[in-house]
């Protein structure tokens, strides 16, 4: 694995889309209450929650350990009391024989609107099987389930290579506009620890040694790295309560002609969700306004000092992404922060190059829709689908189950 991508986390996938594949001695997760004929795909219910759970816990968490129960309260709370649940856009849970549960996709339903125009979309992720090897077709069978449900847009964040290949085969396609991670390196020897530290944590006894390399380093890194740009007084950050990032975030979604149109309790639920990424840290949530209180933008991050923040989202205005990154940077360096890392939009894809960040591939957005000008949206960029839009705000990514 290269150190981009260690710095990107990519050692602790947490919610990577996919089919996993455990050991073939494993058995999957009972369900009791019925058996079905081997291949059956149908709805998510409430008896289903323990065996999804303990997929879960194989595929992405701890396989040697049972599954905890606030995990399985989660996903009961996430997949089956989404405020914007819909019966016709459920997850799915496909049944081999006995009745056993041996995969799952977990389904969001959106709201979403285009040129004044409803749209249905679903947001998928947690595909997840427990053995292809015994039966190949599993993942295949789950996703054409999704597919032919009535949503109007379907998209995931989080694809694999394995996961991208189904979605393709089946008509759908990844963004690479979407799909780019960015690092950005604010102390780059205490980046590197970090990043060793995440699967050799007795590295981090190297931490006084690092911060001392990065103080002597500080002048190369900055000739480097190059400095904030736009924070010659003409923005201003600050700390964001719920209720101004509820009036916040839909305003500055109205730049994009493909975007969620979250109703106040909607949005709260899904703030609600986002508090909480004990793998990253304590959650910042931001603001940022220019001259005369002007709207800018606002971003959420999560980190801790002397590790890497990861940022669930960055909203701004056409023309400033700019002072909204360079608030983001500076906050985060005060914090402690050692790097910055987060998924890229087409729309700061410019802002992030110029401030030096280094563009790295982890996990696919990808799309299916039957309107070609809803693909077209999304080809040019035009789309919100990740952060906030997608399902990174969620604890399945980031967050921890004792």
């Amino acid at each position: 694995m290269s150190d981009l991508h260690r710095l990107a986390g990519e050692e602790t996938p947490v919610n990577e889309t996919g089919p996993s594949q455990p050991e073939a001695t494993d058995t999957p997760p009972k369900r009791n209450d019925r058996s079905a004929a081997p291949g059956e795909v149908r709805p998510l219910e409430a008896d289903d929650i323990a065996a999804v759970a303990a997929l879960f816990q194989k595929s992405f968490r701890d396989p040697a350990a049972p599954a905890p129960a606030s995990l399985g309260g989660y996903l009961h709370e996430l997949f089956l009391e989404h405020p914007w649940r819909d019966p016709e856009l459920p997850s799915r849970v496909h049944v081999a024989a006995g009745g056993t549960i041996d995969g799952f996709i977990g389904v969001l339903p959106a709201r979403m609107q285009f040129r004044g125009r409803t749209i249905r979309a679903a947001v998928a992720g947690s595909l997840m099987v427990h053995d292809p090897g015994r039966d190949p077709l599993a993942g295949a069978r789950l996703l054409r389930a999704f597919f032919n449900g009535p949503q109007d847009l379907s998209f995931s964040e989080t694809a694999n290579p394995l996961s991208q290949g189904m979605w393709e085969r089946l008509g759908g396609f990844a963004a690479p506009g979407y799909s780019m991670e960015w690092v950005r390196l604010l102390r780059p020897f205490g980046a590197g620890l970090s990043a060793v530290a995440r699967t050799a944590p007795l590295a981090k006894v190297m931490r006084p040694l690092a911060a001392g390399l990065d103080r002597l380093a500080a002048p190369l890194a900055a000739r480097a790295l190059g400095r904030n740009e736009d924070r010659a007084g003409a923005a201003c950050g600050f700390d964001a309560g719920e209720d101004e990032l509820l009036q916040a975030v839909p305003e500055l979604a109205e730049a994009f002609p493909l975007r969620p149109t979250w109703d106040a309790a909607a949005l709260r639920w899904v703030l609600a969700h986002a508090r909480a990424k004990e793998q990253h840290g304590p959650a910042v949530r931001r603001i940022v306004r220019g001259r005369g209180g002007r709207l800018l933008g606002c971003y959420i991050y999560f980190g801790r000092p002397r590790d890497i923040a990861w940022v669930l989202q960055i909203l701004a205005r056409p023309g400033a992404a700019g002072p909204v990154i360079d608030d983001l940077f500076a906050h985060a360096a005060q914090q402690g922060s050692v790097a910055v890392r987060g998924r890229a939009q087409p729309d700061l894809l410019d802002a992030l190059l110029r401030r030096k960040c280094l563009m790295l591939h982890r996990a696919s957005t990808v799309v299916h829709a039957r309107d070609p000008d809803l693909l077209q949206a999304v080809r040019s960029g035009e789309a919100l689908l990740n952060g906030l839009a997608g399902e990174s705000w969620t604890r399945l990514i980031g967050g921890s189950f004792a």
